[in-house]
């Protein structure tokens, strides 16, 4: 039995996020954005985050994608 995911998008919020795409910890890290930790896990989205630091948030969520689909 497979544990349901989210879809993930540019509007998923960053807590079901890592809850949902393990992997995503580590992406997120090793691209500079300190969500892991942060109390604005709970409350802001992929694309809230990536505004601040400037990432490109839909790079961001295929190489989350791609992380899982290498497992």
């Amino acid at each position: 039995m497979s544990e349901k995911k989210i879809e993930l998008s540019i509007d998923s919020n960053i807590m079901e996020v890592i809850s949902n795409y393990p992997r995503a910890a580590e992406i997120f890290a090793k691209n500079g954005l300190p969500c892991v930790g942060c109390v604005a896990t709970r409350f802001e989205s992929i694309s809230d985050i990536v505004g601040e630091f400037g990432i490109d948030g839909e790079t961001l969520i295929k190489e989350i994608k791609d992380s899982e689909s290498k497992k």
